[in-house]
């Protein structure tokens, strides 16, 4: 799929706006549908890599179509509309930008809300969150993470604190420094549709494939602390997506983590390639909307 220019303008035509709220280090970006008051409420995570207007095909059916109020987050900060730089962002800084969210919903809204963790970073960041607020009434997830399992992000465990620690050293002498990153190519199903996204991201976020440092010493820590909350169990209803032509996330991988899972949880399987959440996201979208409607 290529994708095209961001037409800003016409998304807000279609009822999206701006909001945005005191967090770390000034301010937390939400983009909103407003649909009812009185309609269920999901926050939704994408990944930060990648500011969250320039995705909004991902999930804008769950308010022009499903009619729930949506908030999309950039909660990360130095990306998409949060303040600060990529020096500024650690995990306990996402928590907390992610709370500020949570906040404002359920004061200005209802406590009905949802979260919904899209794509690779956005999955795991999320369900990393829940294991400071447990409170919502279902989770949505398109990727997951597996303590200590780092191989959908390209390090072997074995290598994954010997990575974090170098990281740390080269953070330390330069706090900015990025690296270039391309994805893995996809081979076999849909391989094209996959490639030709990746191909033409840059319609969008010129500097994608330059990955911040500081973002992946984030991604290690999550993933492999001691003390990290993805180590807390999940108790929110889950419904998990397995992608079964996925370039990053072996179909075991997503088969592990389901089954680690003793909360309430269904598994659907989308046969189809890692981007087919924004390729063709209504099957993602109506199955997200069944699962909210129903908890």
């Amino acid at each position: 799929m290529k994708i095209q220019p961001l037409n800003e303008n016409l998304i807000k035509q279609q009822g999206w706006d701006d909001i945005y709220l005191p967090g770390v280090p000034e301010k937390v970006h939400i983009f909103r549908y407003h649909s009812d008051h009185n309609a269920k409420n999901i926050i939704v995570l994408h990944t930060p890599v990648i500011p969250v207007k320039c995705c909004y095909e991902c999930y804008e059916q769950l308010g022009r179509v499903h009619h729930f109020n949506v908030f999309a987050l950039d909660y990360v900060p130095g990306e998409g509309e949060c303040s600060g730089t990529t020096r500024d962002f650690s995990l306990k800084a996402m928590t907390q930008n992610i709370d500020v969210a949570y906040n404002y919903v359920i004061r200005n809204y209802s406590d009905d809300t949802h979260l919904l963790g899209y794509t690779g970073l956005g999955g795991i960041f999320a369900q990393y969150y829940l294991g400071s607020n447990p409170n919502f009434r279902s989770f949505s997830q398109f990727a997951c993470g597996v303590y200590k399992n780092t191989k959908p992000i390209g390090v072997p465990s074995p290598f994954a604190r010997p990575a974090l620690a170098l990281c740390r050293l080269l953070v330390h002498i330069s706090p900015s420094i990025s690296m270039s990153y391309k994805p893995p190519k996809a081979k076999g199903y849909h391989a094209d549709l996959d490639n030709e996204f990746y191909d033409t991201i840059t319609n969008r976020v010129p500097d994608f494939f330059s990955l911040k440092l500081n973002h992946v010493i984030r991604i290690l820590e999550c993933m492999t602390n001691k003390d990290s909350l993805l180590k807390e169990p999940i108790s929110c209803p889950t419904l998990l997506f397995k992608t079964l032509h996925d370039r990053f996330f072996p179909k075991e991988y997503f088969d592990a983590y389901y089954n680690s899972l003793s909360c309430e949880k269904q598994l659907v399987e989308i046969d189809d390639i890692h981007n087919s959440y924004f390729i063709t996201p209504e099957p993602f979208m109506q199955r997200i909307a069944d699962w909210v409607n129903t908890h």
